[in-house]
């Protein structure tokens, strides 16, 4: 198969184009399927950049289009230049509307110089991607969807010149629609936004199996030596439920629980206000952040901790979460939110195998760790449940990319 592949330049990529040499965080749904296309398809790699400059998020600050060669990858891969393509004066919305003309035009023609197949593309060029669906017969367009945000719901829920625009887009005759199940009702959104007859797949993510001769660092080892432990996995942000998981473990230490530990992977715009709270509530001792870990050594510590929390507000289906599954940690997850879809294939999936509290309510979240810190017995029934559920779904990321990549097999047929 001959494949355009078009992805935004992610920001778990950028230190592998900065060093060329092939080390990606994060995105396992894209790095893992460049690693496969490259082994099994003859693919251009193409990544726009989408964030820079003041108020952005990327590092990535090139003026015109680069091509790179990476250590471990066959490929070459081209970055395609964002707003530093263009003058500070003109502003930021202006620099960020010929951002998407330019890369537009960029990815079209090589669309029509190469004649490939497959286009592959995610949400960040949805543009592009409509509009070769609905002109080239002979190029079958894959729409990748690595998670709908609330942007996204508003434009398929919204009227105005915006949201027209982009229910066009997505009523595109694309060849095949691949969306994770993350969790957060993506079922909605799809219904919503999709001809009817456009085939969409909502695929679970893979998971890397532990490698049982890894074992964990010993400084993390010694903090939770002869405790209680307790994992948080993911983002520093309010919508993670980073805040009420904090509050709820004052309330267990307040409640004279001392022997535990908490160790919180992951960094984000609340941590320096988490950190705050925890030295006024004096349960520093109690606490480890780490900002970030091999991803060996977190698999590492699911084999190490006692009990995983996510308090996940969007949806509990994440990487992260369905480590913790594949793991068989014992969990306390949300509740369903039926009124917003979320996390009804989540309850489908993991049953009465975890244990389920409200968001925004530390307290009750408070209430059901102490239970469970009390009680080995739950535990360990928790975890012999998890144990057996995860076997109907839970796939390897091999498996799981397999399977994307013998759909593209399919349209070619």
């Amino acid at each position: 198969m001959n494949i355009i592949f078009v992805t935004r330049l992610f920001s778990g990529l950028e230190k592998s184009f900065i060093t060329k040499k092939w080390s990606p965080t994060g995105v396992p749904t894209i790095y893992k399927m460049i690693e496969a296309l490259d082994r099994t398809c003859n693919v251009q790699f193409l990544f726009t950049v989408k964030d820079n400059g003041e108020g952005y998020f990327s590092s990535w600050d090139s003026k015109s289009n680069v091509r790179i060669r990476l250590d471990k990858i066959n490929q070459s891969v081209v970055i395609v230049s964002g707003v530093m393509r263009f003058p500070l004066f003109l502003g930021r919305k202006i620099r960020i509307v010929l951002r998407e003309i330019y890369q537009f035009f960029y990815i079209f023609f090589r669309v029509i110089n190469s004649k490939p197949d497959i286009l592959y593309c995610d949400n960040s060029n949805i543009i592009v991607g409509s509009i070769v669906a609905r002109l080239f017969n002979s190029v079958s367009v894959v729409f990748r969807v690595m998670g709908v945000n609330s942007y996204m719901y508003k434009m398929v829920n919204s009227n105005g010149l915006f949201p027209l625009f982009y229910k066009w887009l997505y009523k595109a005759p694309f060849e095949l629609v691949v969306c994770t199940q993350d969790g957060s009702g993506v079922e909605n959104w799809t219904d919503r936004a999709f001809k009817k007859n456009v085939d969409v797949k909502i695929l679970i993510n893979g998971v890397d199996n532990f490698d049982k001769s890894t074992d964990l660092n010993n400084n993390i080892k010694k903090l939770i030596d002869n405790k209680i432990s307790i994992l948080f996995v993911g983002k520093l942000e309010s919508y993670k439920g980073c805040i009420e998981f904090i509050n709820a473990i004052e309330i267990v230490f307040n409640k004279g629980i001392k022997n535990i530990h908490v160790l919180v992977v992951g960094t984000g715009t609340e941590k320096e206000r988490l950190e705050g709270y925890i030295k006024k509530a004096k349960i520093e001792d109690c606490v480890t952040f780490i900002d970030s870990l091999p991803h060996s050594q977190i698999l590492a510590l699911h084999k190490y901790t006692d009990i995983y929390v996510s308090m996940n507000h969007l949806g509990n289906l994440s990487n992260a979460n369905l480590e913790a599954v594949n793991s068989n940690d014992c969990m306390i997850i949300p509740e369903t939110q039926y009124e917003k879809g979320i996390d009804i294939v989540t309850s489908q999936l993991l049953g009465e195998s975890v244990v389920r509290v409200p968001i925004n309510r530390p307290e009750i979240l408070a209430d059901n760790l102490i239970e469970l810190i009390n009680d080995n017995y739950k535990r360990e029934l928790l975890s012999i449940s998890i144990g057996n559920k995860k076997k109907k779904f839970i796939r390897s990321w091999s498996d799981r990319i397999n399977y994307e990549i013998n759909l593209f097999s399919l349209l070619n047929s």
